[in-house]
């Protein structure tokens, strides 16, 4: 469980794109102060972190949709996430979940899963002072900071590549699975 001191509850302000190798960055920022921390995700990972900001849902629930259907059918609550370590260039993350039985129960994740999951049920994000003060802030521009990098329309030309990159392919290239 998180130490007060050891960590600070941060929010998210937005998805960037980092202006060197467009790749999505996730910005947190501290609820009560001024340090950013940057994390790099992968696009299909803002995408959905996209989604459960702007609340999209579909006819069919996407992965992290479905994880918290069953931890809520499982009768389970998330009580927050915490961003707890940084090595070697990888961000650790764990999601505190409480039972029926108030048994706390922790679960290893990355941490742009556990972002999205505590997006989706509006629990509290914690980052761990370590991970704030160990993080070397990169350049961002202002512009990069303010731009949000998937908006509906990427979002639809997305499904329409992937869409016509699969029907080009032949099931049988694909081997068993």
């Amino acid at each position: 469980m998180k130490r007060e001191k050891a960590f600070k509850e941060m929010t998210i302000v937005g998805i960037a794109s980092d202006s060197r190798n467009m790749q999505p960055v996730v910005i947190l920022k501290e609820k009560s102060g001024e340090r950013e921390l940057y994390i790099w995700i992968g696009p299909v990972e803002a995408m959905a972190l996209q989604r459960a900001m702007n609340k999209e849902v579909f006819q069919r629930p996407l992965t992290h949709e479905l994880m918290r259907n069953i931890i809520d059918k499982a009768g389970v609550n998330i009580e927050h996430i915490e961003i707890d370590d940084l090595r070697d260039h990888t961000y650790f993350a764990t999601i505190y979940l409480k039972g029926a039985d108030t048994k706390l129960i922790t679960v290893d994740a990355r941490p742009s899963d556990s972002l999205v999951l505590a997006t989706w049920t509006g629990v509290p994000i914690f980052v761990s002072e370590k991970v704030i003060e160990g993080m070397t802030q990169p350049e961002v521009d202002e512009e990069s900071k303010q731009k949000t990098i998937f908006t509906q329309e990427d979002i639809e030309r997305t499904d329409d590549e992937l869409t016509k990159i699969l029907e080009r392919i032949n099931p049988d290239d694909l081997g068993n699975a």
